[in-house]
């Protein structure tokens, strides 16, 4: 239920937000998360492909602050800056527009100069040429007239805090749609993206697509990127620990879903999840496992959510639990370095294993998984 207050401002409305992560299979469930927070957001996975249809993006003033805001945010908790995707601002400033011109506030689509009724986020940027199975986002919010106000209630609810300083994207839509008359006034949508479109560019320049420049072939959905990928052989040490591909590691997912992304594994970011990724490794001496984590969580409470760093055998029986992570471990990327020595010579499967309970979401973020072995002369 929304919650407002009486006041002279403009209304501001506090609604549940949800989650939707890429798919493996079309066929593939839904991650969904939920919360109370002063405004709404949305990350969502659409259908692979690309069509190069979006109109021409401005950017106001501050629209333009908007992003300096968010990507010095981003900066400050070790993340990349977002880059500009005017495929996606058309998507933003559509949505913005309908909401102020026939007066509703959800991220569906109930009436539309530019789409059908019942269009979700995901919709409307295929609709604009943003169309990849990859992750996706949106935050909306209305009665903040100034980019400060708006990045403030994002930063101070937890699941569009989430959202904001999520490290998977890498582009950005931002609209901000004055109403006179309208029931709220301003109406925010900023629409996120993993994948850099072909309209994609930095603030002050011109996209690729706005250059006609058809020398740079659009990127291609990651299923066709995997495609052309050399295999990897799997070999005693850890494969492909970059995460470059889904080659060699063994994936495990409640719903369905592909654990590892574009150069990262991500475990977890749905209720009650239970996600596995492994290898099989033979440890010598002196062997140590190292890897990168990084733990971002909505959780400001008790939480059984839970990343385990283990050995199994073959049939997945537990050996030993080399390190856990929980959501008091959220923060940026750190580099871990575990002894392995009390297993030398022997060949076991290295496990990630996360576990999540029914409430609020805690994402685990891997990459970079070596084995460390010692020199032999």
């Amino acid at each position: 239920m929304a919650i407002c207050q009486i006041r002279e401002a403009p209304i501001r409305v506090i609604m549940p937000s949800m989650l939707r992560r890429a798919r493996k299979v079309l066929a593939g469930r839904l991650r969904y998360a939920r919360a109370v927070v002063a405004v709404l957001a949305a990350l969502f996975a659409g259908v692979a492909g690309f069509n190069q249809s979006a109109d021409a993006a401005s950017y106001d003033s501050d629209e333009l602050q908007f992003l300096q805001l968010i990507n010095d945010y981003r900066g400050n908790n070790g993340l990349g800056p977002l880059l500009l995707s005017d495929a996606l601002a058309v998507a933003a400033e559509h949505h913005s527009q309908d909401m102020a011109r026939y007066s509703f506030f959800a991220h569906n689509t109930v009436a539309s100069s530019y789409y059908p009724a019942g269009y979700e986020p995901w919709d409307r940027m295929a609709a604009e040429g943003y169309d990849y199975d990859t992750y996706k986002g949106e935050n909306i919010a209305v009665g903040y007239e100034t980019p400060e106000e708006a990045f403030e209630a994002w930063r101070n609810s937890p699941s569009h805090n989430h959202a904001m300083l999520d490290g998977s994207y890498r582009v950005i839509g931002i609209a901000r749609i004055n109403e006179p008359g309208s029931v709220h006034g301003w109406y925010w949508t900023t629409d996120f993206g993993q994948v850099l479109d072909p309209t994609s560019h930095e603030p002050g320049k011109e996209s690729p697509q706005a250059q006609d420049n058809e020398d740079e072939p659009a990127p291609q959905p990651q299923k066709d990127r995997e495609d052309r990928e050399e295999p990897v052989v799997d070999g005693p040490g850890v494969e492909n620990g970059e995460m470059d591909s889904k080659a060699v590691w063994e994936q495990e997912a409640r719903d369905g879903a592909e654990l590892i992304l574009d150069g990262y594994a991500r475990l977890g970011d749905y209720d009650s999840g239970r996600d596995d990724l492994r290898q099989k490794v033979e440890v010598g001496k002196s062997t140590g496992l190292s890897y990168s984590v990084r733990v971002a969580t909505d959780e400001q409470r008790q939480s059984s959510d839970r990343l385990l760093v283990r050995l199994t055998n073959r049939e997945g029986e537990q050996l030993a639990v080399l390190e856990s992570y929980t959501h008091a471990d959220a923060g940026g990327w750190r580099r871990e370095t575990l002894d392995l020595s009390q297993f030398a010579s022997r060949t076991v499967y290295l496990s990630f294993f996360v576990e999540t309970d029914p409430a609020l979401r805690t994402a685990f973020y891997l990459d970079r998984v070596t084995l460390e072995r010692e020199e032999r002369p």
